[in-house]
């Protein structure tokens, strides 16, 4: 498999692109069709549904409660036209083009040569029968912005980093390709490491196919995996499942069986290489803290229901999806996220499905990220188990808190921000590396700075972390793992702390908690590190750090789009605050911060210093534009949601 089919968090589809919204409110490629919501030139009240399917090109518009447009006899209406030429800008004409599968000529697509290809096809009228569904998704889409904010850890958004590369046109560097990532100490072998992920590798193969009617080469794969935790207490359950699976007759426990064998060889792999990180840094981790009792179970109907799609999805494979089979996962998880207890899950299914629907259909991907999609698929299934999903707190501290710098994880209808930072408790005890996060549902044409604006209200420590500030911290939850519940109650602004200074003076001692058994995976390893002293290459879009005569490779992508930190900031550094990683092979850094020069001056430049707010010049644009966005969004929302 090549570096991207084996990369947990490669990226599938390009982020969403930021528009204007008061015109086309609501656009997407769904269902087989390019379908969006158009706001009425002379009602504000009115709104037209309009779609064109993919291949024929047939068309439909009428409003809302399906009185026909006027416009729309014969030929494509202004309506259709103006939901065309949004869609481009916010997918790209390329992906509009080979959604709707119309052939363009050489000099590239563009909103008009899709326009003009289609209607020089004759495409017939369609009836307006999906204009109930379209709306409905229109609903759905807008109810985002009515959804709470948690910050309750999502560890699942670990799999989406954002994109700034694609974000700007520039396609992002495949992780693991260069020569970079092999050589250094990070990069000796690990005994045992390759034996694991073949066996993982041969599972992920066999879904591809789908386990409904496996072939042989599928039977072999699965009995890889079986071999692979022979000894181990899932020894005999797993043997079973994968013989059942082999003769396609698995249920639903037998492939909930599959998945644990799964991810208990990948909880293996990040146990060896968190002792090979922990060998680099010098730092350990802290005792492992009791694990309270999980509370009441939430209703076992959504999970349930989760699970039965999930093996759906199993049973047709990667390369059997549909546009039916993934749009069974809407009606679950829009029960799901309104439930404090379920948003864990349903932020996931979520995420997974709207990236198997842009893949529609399963057949036609020339490549399919064959590891991820395992992920994401084991995940979920081991989540939708009772008391699975559950981040309950251990206890409280009480001590300062040192931001250390920003992570952001974001997919099309969900965003987290994660603080990494050093608290120095109260009572004196050695410093410990916490994290604290925030995360929103939001529409997906909420991008950028509007994601700063839905968190901004509900997390000081954004502010905080943004302004070089620390933290007071009273009685202020925390889980085993070491994620900090956060509270606005327990926790007050307090003095200056520049971050650097704290990586360079508190982070070696600082020791980290273990990971729960379910987030043992080498996607989820994000170790602070301080990094000085090095030497930039720079290799068309590649960066590398050498770093004491070993090569590091950089992922600037990682940074989030709305921040001055991008590859430009890395380059120019002589410090670095970031997050070691690996993924596909091979270790990498995620800067958060840097110290550089700008105009003769040595400054910090940090990947959330927008968070809280911003008074540069490139900022305040995007701010502004994100707050017409949402605006926009709220409007309709105020008008059509009804309590």
């Amino acid at each position: 498999m090549s570096h991207w089919e084996k990369s947990s968090t490669a990226r599938v589809t390009p982020p969403a692109r930021p528009r204007k919204l008061a015109k086309v409110p609501f656009v997407e490629l769904a269902d087989g069709r390019l379908q969006g919501v158009v706001s009425s030139g002379s009602d504000i009240e009115r709104v037209y549904v309009s779609s064109v399917a993919a291949g024929t090109y047939a068309f439909a518009c009428s409003t809302n409660n399906n009185r026909p447009c006027g416009g729309a006899r014969g030929s494509f209406c202004n309506h259709i036209r103006a939901m065309i030429n949004e869609a481009v800008l916010q997918y790209g004409a390329e992906r509009v083009a080979r959604y709707l599968r119309v052939e363009i000529s050489d000099e590239g697509p563009s909103a008009d040569t899709v326009v003009s290809a289609m209607t020089g096809a004759r495409p017939p009228q369609a009836d307006t029968k999906a204009a109930a569904a379209v709306f409905s998704r229109f609903l759905r889409h807008l109810a985002y912005l009515q959804l709470a904010p948690t910050t309750a850890p999502l560890p699942e958004m670990q799999w989406f980093p954002p994109t700034r590369a694609a974000a700007t046109g520039v396609p992002p560097r495949e992780p693991g390709s260069g020569e970079a990532e092999r050589t250094g100490p990070l990069a000796e072998p690990v005994a045992g490491l390759d034996d694991a992920l073949t066996a993982v590798d041969a599972f992920d193969r066999a879904l591809v196919g789908g386990l409904l009617r496996p072939r042989p080469d599928q039977a072999v794969a699965l009995g890889e995996l079986a071999d692979a935790v022979a000894g181990t207490p899932l020894a005999s359950r797993v043997a079973e499942a994968a013989g059942k699976a082999a003769a396609g007759a698995a249920g639903e426990d037998d492939l909930v069986a599959l998945a644990a064998a799964r991810t208990a060889l990948l909880g293996a792999v990040h146990d060896a290489l968190m002792a090979r990180v922990a060998e680099t840094t010098g730092r350990g981790h802290g005792e492992a803290e009791a694990v309270p009792e999980p509370g009441a179970q939430a209703t076992a109907n959504l999970p349930a229901a989760a699970r039965a799609w999930l093996c759906d999805l199993a049973r047709a494979g990667w390369q059997g999806i549909d546009h039916e089979t993934v749009s069974g996962a809407a009606q679950v998880v829009s029960a799901m996220l309104p439930d404090p207890a379920l948003r864990r899950l349903g932020t996931l299914l979520d995420g997974f499905a709207a990236e198997l629907a842009a893949s529609c259909p399963g057949a036609s991907l020339e490549r399919i990220p064959v590891r991820r999609w395992g992920d994401l698929w084991s995940r979920a299934m081991l989540l939708t188990l009772p008391h699975a999903a559950g981040t309950p707190a251990a206890g409280t501290v009480t001590g300062r808190l040192l931001p250390l710098g920003v992570d952001v994880q974001e997919h099309a209808t969900a965003a987290q921000a994660q603080v990494h930072a050093v608290l120095e408790p109260a009572d004196g005890s050695a410093p410990r590396l916490v994290r604290a996060s925030i995360s929103v549902p939001k529409p997906d044409t909420v991008l950028g700075a509007g994601v700063w604006q839905l968190m901004r209200p509900h997390m000081s420590l954004l502010a905080a972390a943004g302004e070089g500030r620390s933290m007071d911290l009273v009685d202020m939850p925390i889980t085993a793992e070491g994620d900090l519940i956060w509270s606005e109650e327990h926790g007050r602004p307090g003095e200056p702390a520049d971050a650097f200074a704290t990586a360079r003076v508190a982070l070696p001692a600082a020791t980290a908690a273990p990971a729960a058994p379910l987030d043992r995976h080498p996607a989820r390893i994000a170790v602070p590190v301080l990094l000085e002293g090095y030497a930039v290459q720079r290799d068309e879009d590649a960066l590398t750090f050498t770093v004491a005569g070993h090569r590091l490779a950089v992922d600037a992508d990682r940074a989030p789009g709305a921040g001055p930190l991008g590859a430009e900031e890395v380059a120019a550094s002589r410090a670095c605050i970031g997050l070691l990683r690996w993924d596909a092979g091979a270790f990498s850094v995620q800067p958060l911060a840097v110290e550089t020069t700008v105009r003769k001056k040595a400054v910090a430049v940090h990947a959330g210093a927008w968070a809280g707010g911003t008074a540069d010049k490139a900022g305040i644009k995007a701010e502004k534009a994100a707050t017409d966005a949402v605006a926009a969004l709220r409007e309709r929302a105020g008008r059509l949601l009804r309590k």
